[in-house]
C-alpha cells in the first residue's frame, strides 16, 4: 500500500525515478484537477470582493401600497467606491439580500448594468423613505443608463422579479436607517 505521498510523487517501492510512464495519468489528472479549480473558482474572485459580501448588512422592512410587509437584508453602500462596484461581477445573490446605494443630498441618479451579471428589480427612493420609481428585470451587463427621472436619496437593488412578487411599486414604503433622520434603529445583522 502506497501513502497519498507515494502516489502523489510517483515514489512507490517498485519504482525509484519521480515520476515514470505508468504514473503519468496521476500527474495529468492532478493537473487537470488544479487547471479546472482555477479556471472555475476565478470567476468568484469578484463575488467576495463585493460589498455585499464585505460589508455589514441591517435590516430593510418593505411595506408595499397593500400594507404587505417583506424584511431584506441589505449593505448599505455610501462610498465612492463601493458605489461603482456595487453588484458587478455577483453571480448570485440570495433572495433575501439587497443593496441600498445612499447619496448624501437628493440627486437625480443613473444606473447601469455594466459588468453586473444577474438581472435586478430598481427602486429609487426619497429621503423619507418613499419609493418613486421602478424598474424591473434589468438586463445585465447593459450598457444602458437607467435614471431616476427625479432626485431620490437613494438607489436599492433586489433580485429582479422581487418587485413583483411582493408588490413593490411607486408609494411602496421602506423603513431602514438610511431613510430616517434618527440613526439608532441602524442595526446590523447577526
Amino acid at each position: 500500500m502506497r501513502s497519498v505521498v507515494g502516489w502523489w510523487t510517483g515514489r512507490n517501492k517498485r519504482n525509484t525515478h519521480p515520476i515514470s510512464v505508468s504514473q503519468t495519468p496521476r500527474v495529468c489528472v492532478a493537473a487537470y484537477i488544479v487547471l479546472g479549480a482555477g479556471i472555475l473558482f476565478a470567476p468568484l474572485n469578484g463575488q467576495v470582493e463585493s460589498p455585499l459580501f464585505s460589508n455589514d448588512k441591517t435590516k430593510l422592512r418593505v411595506t408595499a401600497v397593500d400594507g404587505a410587509t417583506t424584511m431584506f437584508n441589505v449593505v448599505t453602500v455610501t462610498s465612492s467606491e463601493d458605489q461603482s462596484r456595487g453588484l458587478m461581477h455577483v453571480r448570485f445573490m440570495p433572495l433575501d439580500q439587497g443593496m441600498v446605494f445612499r447619496y448624501d443630498r437628493d440627486r437625480r441618479v443613473s444606473m447601469w448594468m455594466k459588468n453586473t451579471r444577474i438581472s435586478l428589480d430598481m427602486w429609487f427612493v426619497t429621503n423619507e423613505g418613499t419609493v418613486s420609481k421602478v424598474v424591473r428585470n434589468t438586463e445585465p451587463m447593459s450598457l444602458q443608463s437607467i435614471s431616476s427621472d427625479r432626485p431620490v436619496r437613494a438607489v436599492v437593488e433586489v433580485n429582479a422579479g422581487l418587485s413583483a412578487l411582493i408588490g413593490v411599486t411607486e408609494g411602496a414604503k421602506l423603513h431602514h436607517a438610511a431613510f430616517q433622520t434618527d440613526r439608532s434603529e441602524h442595526r446590523a445583522v447577526d
